[in-house]
């Protein structure tokens, strides 16, 4: 087609004006990977935890507009005390009490500075995605005291002693449990591995790289005032708005907070940290896609540019096939079909940067991924792009006076 020519014979030009297309189809495509991928872990971080979970902080998930942030600063600390009023103010499927801290932790001349350490109490296994896959949980004899016992997150297991629980043989992880690492200075025995995590968008505490400890160990190594507390509910099915409003009742009466005084904690779900994160991850996703259709913009300009560039450069071939008894309409088609394949060209490339882009992605830390879905869309966009774009310059060859045309050389 005389259009590998004219791009030929001008291929900065042709680069420049496919550029945009490229950039556009790249931004929106890996978005929408991204938002994919997102949503994914979201609905598995949903799944995991469960949305009926209540859960009591210092700082609520969802804020009113405009509120003074450093006012919850100041509220306390959620406590045991907290966690013992629940307990037993209400009937409910499980309570967790956790305050995390950052540790550092050694073995062997090995050591890994600022690990989160994770002091748990009650039902601790409801607040991590991942399970003991060596050795044993702790006993609630263990759970109730200060026992120098620790649970060793996948990736601590993988520093330190050279096993990743991934690959590695159940003899090999089982040989972890029993030994003696120094959390922060003091003598831990190990008692248990916890299965790889990777990474999830929605967790409450990254366990690859914690400790888990009984609540009061955290607390005698870490100081009460140093550890970021929670409480956690796990209502019974189809309660949980009775439940909150049956927390919010115990907890007041506990605090000893007058009527019309505000709360001094806040209740959220996991229900609230999904809608907030997906929130978020739409305001972001707007701008790229705002982006993308500038770039688009740009790109069927270019597309025009080189389309009328060449029915300018084309003037007396076209007059030529019309002398000869081409029709207008195969003119027309011609023009079109030669920008819908600058389109393409230019969509193709956008696809081959997005899927280098989303390869570079480290494996656990985002399924991201380009699918079927994707690039039909990618190519569609591209015929919408490519024939919006091919409209006027078509239009203009396809009404080429003949004789005219035949004398512009």
């Amino acid at each position: 087609m005389e259009l590998l020519h004219q791009t030929k014979s001008d291929v900065l030009r042709t680069f420049l004006s496919l550029s945009g297309v490229s950039i556009g189809i790249f931004v929106v495509t890996v978005s929408f990977a991204l938002v994919d991928a997102f949503s994914r872990s979201v609905v598995a971080g949903f799944d995991h935890f469960g949305s009926d979970m209540i859960m009591v902080e210092r700082f609520p998930v969802i804020s009113d507009g405009g509120s003074d942030w450093s006012r919850y600063a100041i509220r306390p600390q959620p406590s045991a005390d907290d966690y013992m009023v629940l307990s037993g103010g209400f009937n409910c499927k499980w309570t967790a009490f956790a305050g995390a801290s950052g540790a550092d932790i050694v073995y062997g001349g090995k050591a890994l500075r600022d690990c989160k350490m994770v002091g748990v109490q009650g039902a601790w296994q409801h607040l991590v995605y991942s399970g003991v896959c060596a050795g044993r949980a702790f006993s609630l004899a263990e759970l109730s005291g200060s026992e120098a016992k620790a649970i060793l997150g996948a990736g601590i297991v993988r520093e330190l002693f050279g096993v990743d629980v991934r690959t590695a043989a159940a003899e090999a992880c089982q040989a972890v449990c029993g030994r003696t690492v120094r959390l922060d200075g003091r003598n831990m025995t190990v008692i248990g591995v916890l299965s790889y995590e990777g990474k999830n968008i929605i967790n409450l505490y990254a366990t690859d790289f914690a400790v888990i400890v009984p609540f009061a160990t955290a607390e005698r190594i870490a100081g009460r005032d140093n550890l970021e507390t929670m409480v956690a509910v796990g209502p019974k099915a189809d309660l949980r708005d009775a439940a909150t409003g049956e927390m919010r009742r115990i907890l007041r009466a506990s605090r000893h907070l007058k009527p019309g005084q505000e709360d001094n904690f806040a209740l959220n779900t996991m229900e609230d940290l999904c809608r907030q994160t997906v929130a978020l991850t739409s305001k972001i996703t707007s701008v790229g896609l705002l982006v993308a259709l500038f770039s688009l913009l740009i790109g069927g300009f270019g597309i025009v540019n080189i389309m009328l560039v060449s029915v300018k450069e084309r003037t007396f071939e076209i007059g030529l096939k019309k002398a000869l008894g081409a029709k207008r309409k195969r003119i027309l088609l011609e023009f079109l079909a030669e920008a819908l394949i600058l389109s393409v060209a230019g969509t193709a490339l956008g696809l081959l940067l997005a899927w280098g882009a989303l390869s570079l992605i480290p494996s656990g830390v985002l399924d991201a991924r380009l699918t079927e879905g994707h690039i039909f869309l990618a190519f569609g966009v591209a015929a919408v792009l490519g024939l919006a774009s091919g409209v006027v310059p078509a239009a203009q060859a396809s009404r080429l006076n003949p004789v005219e045309a035949l004398r512009s050389r």
